[in-house]
């Protein structure tokens, strides 16, 4: 049976539509990029909306029905596809994407298809196992980008031009394939012959393995065949144990240059590596995989620009992944080309003084290696040479992407893993922390997912308390994530965070997580679970039932006894939807935690009335960052101001609000891109211009005028932040319920009004900012949330 994706009904028309908008914004891939990043199915839904107002499985039905799509926009249609193939989530979706990119090239022709999806359509195609599509595609599209042209057109070649073709990737020697008829047409690759280079510097090359087959025999004969002659070839077998002697002496054998070392244990790649830094003799160390291969110039060209009086501390170079059968073409991938990590090429001495050793995890600290190395010596000392591809990097078969990183994603452990690292790197760029590492570490200086450090079996599985929710580093108005974490905590209690990227917050280069919260992770003082992660917890805390609207479609290893998710009246619509979410992601029906009096009564009057918990989940605010000295009105009129955000809609709202009076001075922080036009004697600043502190300091009044049909939101930030700067709040009378006298109410035609009389008496206005403040400690300071918390594990 095929998988039905949620429906538009389950979000409602303007939810997709702000949703759209958000997204758009940052870039006309901006949905795509989203949908990619965090692997949401029901992203899909927000797509096939945005194409035909329709659903992606009623759009996935015509095309392979052979439909047209005359009502359909042909960009967003091709994004649609581009999602449904790349993502690869289900069976059946990279025929379901073929078909959809075949329909939009019936509907539309070829010049009203976008260039990304002319590429994609035939790299498809050609993964369907059908040339003659590819070969027609190819002659139909006039866009194709040039290297996804290049690729498809090597691997359709006969096999007499298919040798020529395949070396023109290359520089020149190139290689040939030669050896035996039954071993896999990578390891029968043969390097050309080469120039020998002599010299005094030696370099050294460490290749890991483990369980060791043909593919290494093909890896060292690579690098016996460098140019670089004087060259030490150290094979650092990772405890594969006496079974694959055999294998490891044919390696030996090939050489003289090649050393064997034997591990006695399995300790994985990075320790292996570390083996080799230390038992090597060359000046200068690269390293290889055992199952690539080198072009035979690989070294002399990466060492060529270390060898220069002013040159680098390291180089890194390109690479082609290539299948077993050496195909070039990936799916969802426009380059080809590839940095190759394991190609990193250092003085030996300045890597071991200044960085010491690799992080002796399971995966990815090549990358953290590479990183270091640029946060030590400058970011210029460590040279990409990209001009050319040096080497072959070997893909495994069976799937469209590799197991941890696919077209526009990774998996979460390895963001995570990147996000450690670079907060520990920022430290030690700026000369805060050692960059030194010993090889076998008593203590990490940051954090690593248990994925990636292969100790699963030693961590804590079971948590008092899971977190989840987008951690990025969202600025001045959004809650400040670290202080609710920090506030969650209380002696005896295990705490983790769990991140769930929302939709809007990924459709450019997604943010880090926020600084503070990561430096909380890295220091140990609470831990950080992923949804692979098999884990268990009392109570799992949702922050906002964003980060489930478009929830990642992969299977997850994270349960609760209680699930909690805090209320969003702009997610309303979608409640079903999101607690349908949080069964799938946690295996327990949900909570609701209303965040004040207003959310309460709304969400009883709705179909999760029964599904409330006993306390609120107040918003917010740290008290002591935004607190200002305020004796008395800003100036000899009233200065009421507002953060806008709303783009259009809300300045069209304000003009009907705010007055043209020069009895009233009106301030707005536009933080719209691009900028509204403000009207006559408004004064606007960019963020660009002053930060929000400085410009909440210049009001005595914050106005807040959400449309009339928005529920009242007791937890907005910018009214708590404003009130614990100490201006004013003006709100419309339905907020009285959540903020009582802590705030001044008006319609829109007695603003004026209610705020020329209340700045006109100093004391009154001091003692109304005074309350606010007051209000925002009592009920809304960082231990509130802490409050909440232990509220709801008590059940």
């Amino acid at each position: 049976m095929r998988r039905q994706h949620t429906t538009p009904d389950a979000y409602g028309r303007e939810l997709l539509e702000r949703s759209w908008r958000q997204l758009t914004a940052v870039a006309p891939t901006g949905p795509a990029t989203a949908a990619l990043h965090t692997r949401s199915a029901a992203a899909r839904t927000l797509l096939a909306y945005a194409t035909a107002r329709r659903s992606a499985d009623e759009l996935v039905a015509a095309a392979r029905e052979g439909r047209l799509f005359q009502d359909a926009d042909p960009w967003t249609l091709g994004e649609l596809a581009r999602v449904v193939a790349c993502q690869d989530l289900y069976p059946g979706d990279r025929s379901d994407g073929l078909a959809l990119f075949d329909s939009l090239l019936r509907t539309f022709g070829p010049a009203g298809v976008a260039p990304l999806h002319q590429g994609l359509h035939a790299q498809i195609a050609f993964a369907a196992g059908d040339p003659v599509r590819v070969a027609k595609l190819l002659a139909d599209y006039p866009d194709v980008p040039a290297p996804v042209r290049e690729a498809l057109v090597v691997d359709l070649a006969t096999k007499d031009e298919w040798p020529g073709r395949f070396a023109g990737l290359l520089p020149a020697p190139g290689l040939s394939l030669d050896g035996e008829a039954a071993a896999t047409s990578f390891d029968r690759i043969r390097s050309g012959t080469v120039t020998r280079t002599g010299s005094a510097h030696r370099i050294t090359t460490i290749v890991t393995t483990y369980r060791p087959g043909p593919e290494l025999i093909t890896a060292v004969r690579s690098l016996v065949a460098q140019s670089w002659t004087n060259h030490e070839i150290l094979v650092v077998d990772d405890g594969s144990g006496d079974a694959y002697g055999a294998v490891l002496a044919r390696a030996a054998q090939l050489d003289p240059r090649v050393r064997i070392i034997r591990m006695p244990v399995n300790g994985g790649t990075y320790r292996a590596r570390n083996t080799g830094l230390d038992r090597a003799s060359g000046e200068f160390v690269t390293f290889q995989d055992s199952d690539d291969w080198s072009h035979p110039l690989r070294l002399e060209r990466q060492v060529t620009p270390l060898l220069a009086a002013d040159g680098p501390v390291a180089t890194t170079s390109a690479a082609i992944r290539v299948t077993e059968d050496l195909v070039v073409t990936r799916p969802g991938f426009a380059e080809f080309r590839s940095y190759n990590l394991s190609s990193l090429m250092i003085r030996r001495e300045a890597a071991l003084e200044r960085l010491g050793y690799l992080d002796p995890v399971r995966k990815g600290a090549d990358a953290e290696y590479v990183e270091r190395a640029r946060a030590v010596f400058g970011r210029p000392a460590v040279r990409h040479l990209d001009t050319e591809p040096l080497a072959l990097i070997r893909l495994g078969a069976g799937s469209l992407s590799g197991t941890d990183i696919g077209p526009g994603w990774m998996i979460p452990a390895r963001h995570a893993y990147l996000s450690a690292f670079q907060a520990w790197h920022t430290r030690v760029a700026a000369g805060q922390e050692p960059a030194v590492r010993p090889s076998a570490p008593q203590h990490r200086p940051f954090a690593v997912p248990r994925g990636l450090a292969g100790d699963a079996a030693d961590r804590r599985s079971t948590f008092d308390v899971i977190l989840a929710g987008d951690w990025r580093t969202r600025g001045d108005l959004a809650w400040p994530v670290a202080e609710r974490v920090r506030a969650a905590l209380r002696p005896g209690r295990t705490v983790a965070v769990l991140h769930l990227d929302e939709l809007s917050g990924v459709a450019g280069r997604p943010a880090r997580i926020d600084p503070a919260l990561q430096q909380m992770i890295n220091a140990g003082e609470v831990d950080q679970v992923v949804l692979s992660d098999e884990v268990h917890a009392r109570l799992i805390l949702v922050h906002g039932p964003a980060g489930l609207g478009f929830a990642p479609g992969t299977p997850s290893g994270v349960r609760g006894d209680r699930v909690v998710i805090e209320s969003d009246p702009a997610w309303a619509p979608a409640a079903a939807h999101c607690a349908a979410e949080a069964r799938r992601l946690f295996g327990v029906e949900p909570l609701w935690a209303p965040t004040g009096p207003s959310s309460r009564a709304c969400l009883t009057a709705g179909p999760f009335g029964a599904r409330l918990t006993a306390a609120d989940v107040p918003g917010t605010v740290d008290l002591r960052r935004w607190q200002l000295h305020r004796p008395g009105p800003r100036a000899d009129r009233p200065v009421i101001g507002r953060i806008c955000t709303g783009g259009p809609a809300e300045w069209q709202r304000l003009r009907g609000i705010l007055p043209r009076s020069p009895q009233v001075d009106v301030r707005m922080l536009d933080l719209n891109r691009p900028a509204q036009k403000p009207d006559r004697g408004w004064l606007v600043y960019r963020s660009s211009d002053l930060d929000t502190r400085g410009f909440l300091h210049q009001l005595d009044f914050y106005l807040h005028v959400p449309p009339d049909d928005d529920p009242a939101d007791p937890g907005c930030p910018e009214v708590l932040i404003a009130m614990a700067a100490g201006c004013v709040p003006v709100l419309p009378h339905r907020f009285s319920p959540d903020f009582g006298p802590a705030a001044v109410y008006a319609t829109a035609e007695d603003v004026p009004a209610v705020i020329t009389r209340l700045h006109g008496d100093r004391a009154a206005l001091l003692a109304q900012s005074e309350q606010g403040l007051a209000f925002a400690e009592s009920h809304h300071a960082h231990a509130r949330y802490g409050d909440a918390v232990t509220a709801f594990l008590k059940g």
